[in-house]
């Protein structure tokens, strides 16, 4: 449960940085991705501090701050894994909408979850030519809850702004999992992208996502 609350710290607002054209270096890459998880984090502080319990704020405010710091194309079309290709336009753009709606219900039942938490940034690493790994470590200062490892994938792309692709936490890739969830339901399905279109629906319909 606790590794999911945290996923909910991938939210907030403003502050999009482009790295210098044609400049792709290690650093300025390590340093944009870096930049980018501290102002995610100064944003949820921020919201949090204000933070009413307001069920529909909070969702306008997930909703923002996924759209802001993370990317959420990337991230849609890899959830669906190889099915993604075999979607239409029509079915590829219903899941997209039903993807992120049901994302932004999971972090919102589990926004209280983060009250109490602080995060410490670590150390960052290029993976690659595609990403960077940040990583830091949430401590919850009630003392209820063990601290928890999480490591920030993100895209790191020489002309357009550095975004979240994936969120790990202790190791354990939530984006995978999650396509790992999607696949089965598909499998199940026998293969049609709609029986994972039906299951998000059905999330959403439930009445767990109905706050």
């Amino acid at each position: 449960m606790f590794r999911r609350d945290v996923l909910g710290l991938g939210l907030a607002s403003l502050g999009i940085t482009l790295l210098p054209a044609g400049v792709v270096s290690a650093d300025d890459r390590l340093d944009a991705a870096s930049a980018l998880i501290d102002r995610m984090i100064a944003d949820l502080k921020g919201f949090l501090a204000t933070d009413t319990g307001d069920v529909a704020a909070r969702t306008a405010e997930i909703d923002r701050v996924l759209g802001t710091y993370f990317d959420m194309e990337s991230i849609t079309r890899f959830s669906a894994g190889p099915y993604w290709r075999a979607a239409d336009t029509a079915q590829r753009t219903e899941y997209t909408v039903l993807f992120r709606d049901v994302l932004c219900g999971t972090i919102v039942r589990n926004f209280d979850q983060l009250d109490g938490l602080d995060y410490t940034a670590g150390a960052s690493s290029v993976k690659g030519d595609k990403f960077v790994i940040v990583s830091g470590t949430f401590t919850d200062t009630k003392g209820a809850r063990p601290p928890v490892n999480v490591s920030w994938r993100v895209l790191t792309p020489a002309d357009a702004p550095p975004r979240v692709f994936d969120i790990e936490i202790e190791n354990l890739s939530l984006l995978v999992t999650q396509k790992q969830e999607n696949v089965a339901v598909i499998r199940k399905g026998r293969g049609q992208f709609t029986a994972l279109i039906d299951a998000m629906r059905a999330r959403l319909d439930a009445p767990a996502h109905s706050n």
